[in-house]
C-alpha cells in the first residue's frame, strides 16, 4: 500500500483557433459558444492538506499558452453543486462544515476544449467539463481554486469526521453493508467522472485507470491493488499498517 499518490500531469500546446475578444456574461452578443470547465488542484495523499490555486493574471497567461489560444479563459465562481436525492442530501447535512463556498468556473471556447485539460495541469490544476454553465455563475478577474473537500466516510469513537482525499491514481475500496450508499455520496462533494470511476470488479478497475483520476471498488474484489479499505462491515478504515475505527454514516 502507498501512503502518498502523486498525480502524473503533463502540458501540451497545441494551437486550435483563436480565442475572443470581448464576451458578456448571459449577453446577447455572448459568442463564440464556451465550454465550462470546474478547475481544482488535485491532492497528492489520501491525507492532508493541499495548497489552493490563485487563478490570475499569470496563470490565466500560461493557460492561454497552453490552449493555443488569442485570450485567456473567462473566470467565474460558482456555487457548490446541489446535493442529488435523500441519501446525497442527508451526506450534505452531516457533511457541512467541509462543503466548499463555491467552484472556480473557467470558460473556454469549444474549439479548446479538448486541450484544457493539459493547459491546466500545466498550472498544477485539474479542470473537469461541466455539461452547461451551472446556475448562479458570476464572472470575476481573479478566483481562487480550491482542493476538493475530504470524502466523509464516517466517524470515529468521539464523534468527529473521518474523511479520504482520494488522490489522483489511488485506488480506494468500501465494503460492507451500506458500501453502496456511501459510494452514491460522492456528486454530493462536487467530484465528476473525471475525478473518480466506480468499479465493482478487476477488469473495469483496470481498464479504468487514468493517472488524474481515482478509482474507488465497491465490495471485496480480488485481484485489485488496494490503496485504503473503508470496512464497514467491520468498522474500521485500514490504510497499511495503520487502523482506525470507523463508525458509519447514517445516511438515508
Amino acid at each position: 500500500m502507498i501512503g502518498t499518490v502523486t498525480a502524473a500531469v503533463a502540458a501540451v500546446g497545441i494551437s486550435a483557433g483563436a480565442g475572443w475578444s470581448r464576451w458578456r456574461l448571459g449577453g446577447e452578443d455572448a459568442t463564440p459558444e464556451l465550454a465550462w470547465f470546474h478547475v481544482h488542484p488535485p491532492h497528492t495523499a489520501l491525507w492532508g492538506g493541499t495548497d489552493a490555486v490563485t487563478v490570475d493574471a499569470p496563470v490565466l497567461a500560461r493557460l492561454a499558452e497552453g490552449l493555443g489560444a488569442a485570450e485567456p479563459p473567462l473566470v467565474a465562481v460558482a456555487p457548490p453543486p446541489k446535493p442529488d436525492g435523500p441519501t446525497q442530501r442527508s451526506y450534505a447535512g452531516l457533511a457541512a462544515l467541509t462543503r466548499p463556498a463555491g467552484r472556480c468556473i473557467l470558460g473556454v471556447t469549444v474549439a479548446h476544449a479538448a486541450t484544457m485539460p493539459y493547459a491546466a495541469a500545466g498550472c498544477g490544476l485539474l479542470a473537469r467539463r461541466l455539461p452547461g454553465r451551472p446556475g448562479g455563475t458570476r464572472v470575476v478577474g481573479t478566483a481562487v481554486a480550491e482542493a476538493l473537500p475530504g470524502w466523509m466516510v464516517g466517524t470515529d469513537d468521539a464523534g468527529e469526521p473521518v474523511t479520504v482525499d482520494l488522490p489522483p491514481g489511488s485506488t480506494v475500496q468500501v465494503c460492507g453493508a451500506g458500501a453502496s450508499a456511501l459510494v452514491s455520496t460522492l456528486p454530493a462533494t462536487g467530484r465528476g467522472a473525471g475525478d473518480v470511476v466506480v468499479v465493482t470488479d478487476a477488469d473495469a478497475w483496470r481498464e479504468a485507470w487514468h493517472p488524474q483520476r481515482c478509482r474507488v471498488v465497491v465490495g471485496e474484489v480480488p485481484e485489485v491493488i488496494i490503496d485504503l479499505v473503508v470496512d464497514l462491515g467491520a468498522g474500521e478504515l485500514r490504510c497499511g499498517s495503520a487502523v482506525v475505527p470507523l463508525q458509519r454514516l447514517p445516511l438515508r
